[in-house]
């Protein structure tokens, strides 16, 4: 589906104080992915306000500007050529997983600074776009099933347990587990855990926080067992997964 697509710049950008998106027309396509404050985009007449976890796809040759001045932003942004035309629910959106998106921006970055191939650029550029893709469709949740997974998702940075959040809902915990299998495909237990750990990594692709503080903000109480939890779901050490995405491309203009 995105065979076609090539690479033509991905980069992260941090503001420095105010600002707005310059006023241009390019020939590619662009992604803007928020990860902090707000963007404020017009593109050909429309106003696009992003705020954090949001994603907005830019088209080519039309003009696209800052409608209104941001402070303290942080964005990744990819541009590329070729591929099919994109459907509208990808247009502008909520990211509900920001953890993969941000982990391909990151592979991307690394590839970048390292000088890798075209090739690597292009497959991780058609990584992110599938992403995307996948993202905009709508899956067939059990209403229950979706409600608890927003609640999980809310509260990822405490331990709490299958039975905890069924007392809390009022349900049996084998009736959530059946309805998040056939929902998710997994059970409540691996669902909580799942999400922990997209927290904890989304907090450790950020850079600027120690990992006792990280242990900290996810609800541990022994920063051993934060090790322990860590390793045994990712099979490597945080500080393993640190120092392979600690390269990135940065601008602030």
């Amino acid at each position: 589906m995105f065979e076609d697509v090539k690479n033509c710049g991905v980069g992260k950008f941090i503001s420095r104080g105010e600002w707005s998106h310059p006023d241009r027309i390019i020939d590619s396509y662009e992604i803007i992915f928020v990860t902090k404050g707000e963007v404020y985009i017009n593109e050909d007449g429309a106003e696009y306000p992003l705020k954090e976890d949001e994603i907005l796809i830019l088209q080519p040759n039309l003009r696209h500007y800052g409608y209104k001045t941001s402070t303290n932003t942080e964005f990744f942004w990819l541009h590329w050529c070729g591929g099919p035309k994109l459907s509208l629910n990808m247009k502008h959106r909520k990211i509900e997983n920001p953890y993969n998106i941000s982990l391909y921006f990151r592979q991307l970055l690394d590839a970048r600074v390292m000088q890798k191939t075209s090739e690597s650029l292009d497959y991780l550029t058609r990584l992110v776009l599938i992403e995307l893709y996948f993202n905009s469709k709508q899956p067939n949740v059990n209403p229950v099933a979706e409600k608890i997974a927003a609640w999980i998702k809310a509260n990822c940075h405490t331990p709490v347990t299958e039975t905890q959040i069924a007392a809390i809902f009022g349900y049996n915990a084998d009736y959530l587990n059946r309805i998040f299998k056939a929902s998710f495909l997994k059970t409540m237990k691996q669902y909580i855990n799942e999400k922990r750990i997209e927290y904890i990594k989304g907090l450790m692709l950020r850079g600027d926080l120690t990992l006792k503080e990280i242990a900290e903000k996810s609800g541990f109480t022994e920063y051993k067992y934060f090790l322990k939890f860590f390793k045994y779901h990712e099979k490597i050490t945080p500080t393993d997964f640190y120092k392979q995405y600690a390269k990135m491309h940065i601008n602030s203009r």
